[in-house]
């Protein structure tokens, strides 16, 4: 923390005892309030994700130096100057430090924040993504104070009841947070977010659903269950209905625009009705038919009108990204405009959200821009600019 101290994010070490080497007998630090001593009864889930937003970035920037702070829980973060701040660096790891700071088969952080990969040092495992599993920990604890100090052990799920945020806002905030949780707390560490991908959907979270006034209101009678454990199945049904939810609204906007019923579309490729993507998108070939996606895909079209319609599809392949279509006079199809494939993202993440909206808006900007057919009387009424969802 000295060697730190006056970085933004850092509790200051003032003065220490120099004579003592990394033995110091003591040290002096400014008065500091504990975070979660900052909330009350009128705070908000926004609160909480804005203040463990910045300690992401906080951590984000250290990553990137090589340093990982390994203890992580609530008694460690606190309020000075009015923002969240770390202390207590006991057991960092650093770029050019050796890895055994740590006494062999000692524990590495607090009991039910401590990613399971940290939980003896006999691996020599420095934690590069521990962090990211005891700060989304500390998050669920501070949202939801009055269930304890400690959060349930393994890795969140949306589904299961004891890591429900459902008491703390509307459904779709509550679960896009809890989504965001359970890809920073997966069990095998290189399957969960990076210290900075937490820290982006966390923003990007907030600037959805900053809005939301629900209190601190934590449900009981609670069903515990333990959460450890990859479903590689269960995951990609997840991830398909959550990226269907997000896809819906997006399509019925776009079937109003070019039909003016927001009811004028289909699910699923129709391939003796032409059904197929007509764009280049350079996708690797992992096949003799060229690029087959491991999860598949989802095929959303509009009806046709005046010979056109407008195609949205999902592609899911570990990740997930996004390509629209606009098809004219078939079948057979001709490809008048095409939109995407956006960047690679992970499923039911805020920021893929993000990009379905994005496109949205792009595909409703156009269709505002087409030139009317003769014995069109009125000007088309298609919005450009789209609230968020």
């Amino acid at each position: 923390m000295r060697q730190m101290s006056g970085s933004r994010g850092i509790l200051p070490v003032w003065d220490i005892d120099d004579a003592r080497g990394i033995k110091p007998r003591w040290y002096v630090m400014p008065p500091a309030q504990l975070l979660e001593e900052q909330f009350s009864d009128t705070s908000t889930l926004p609160d909480v994700v804005a203040a463990i937003a910045d300690i992401a970035r906080t951590l984000a920037k250290l990553a990137d130096q090589g340093t990982y702070h390994r203890d992580i829980k609530p008694a460690n973060i606190f309020s000075y100057n009015g923002e969240p701040v770390l202390a207590d660096f006991g057991i960092a790891t650093f770029a050019h430090s050796p890895a055994g700071l740590t006494r062999t088969g000692e524990k590495l952080g607090p009991a039910n924040f401590i990613a399971p990969e940290m939980r003896s040092a006999r691996n020599g495992e420095r934690g590069e993504r521990a962090d990211i599993y005891s700060l989304a920990k500390t998050l669920f604890v501070l949202a939801l104070p009055r269930k304890g100090a400690y959060p349930p052990d393994g890795t969140h799920r949306v589904d299961a009841q004891e890591f429900s945020l459902g008491s703390l806002g509307s459904r779709g905030a509550t679960l896009a947070l809890g989504h965001v949780l359970e890809a920073a707390t997966q069990f095998r560490a290189h399957d969960r977010l990076t210290m900075a991908d937490f820290h982006a959907e966390l923003r990007t979270w907030l600037d959805h659903y900053a809005t939301s006034t629900a209190k601190f209101t934590p449900r009981t009678g609670l069903h515990f269950t333990r959460g450890w454990g990859p479903d590689i199945s269960d995951r990609h049904r997840r991830d398909r209905e959550s990226t269907r939810a997000m896809m819906l609204p997006a399509i019925r906007r776009i079937a109003e625009a070019l039909t003016g019923d927001a009811r004028a579309w289909s699910e699923d490729i129709d391939h003796g009705n032409g059904d197929t993507t007509l764009g280049d998108y350079d996708w690797p070939q992992n096949c003799e038919e060229g690029f087959i996606p491991d999860g598949g895909t989802i095929w959303l079209a509009t009806d046709v009108h005046q010979g056109k319609r407008v195609v949205l599809q999902a592609v899911l392949d570990a990740e997930v990204c996004f390509i629209a279509e606009s098809h004219q006079g078939g079948p057979p199809w001709t490809l008048g405009r095409q939109w995407g494939a956006t960047p690679w993202q992970r499923a039911r993440m805020p920021r893929t959200l993000d990009q379905v909206e994005r496109l949205t808006d792009e595909i409703l900007a156009w269709l505002a821009q087409l030139p009317l057919r003769s014995g069109e009387a009125e000007t088309r009424d298609v919005p450009t600019a789209v609230s968020r969802l």
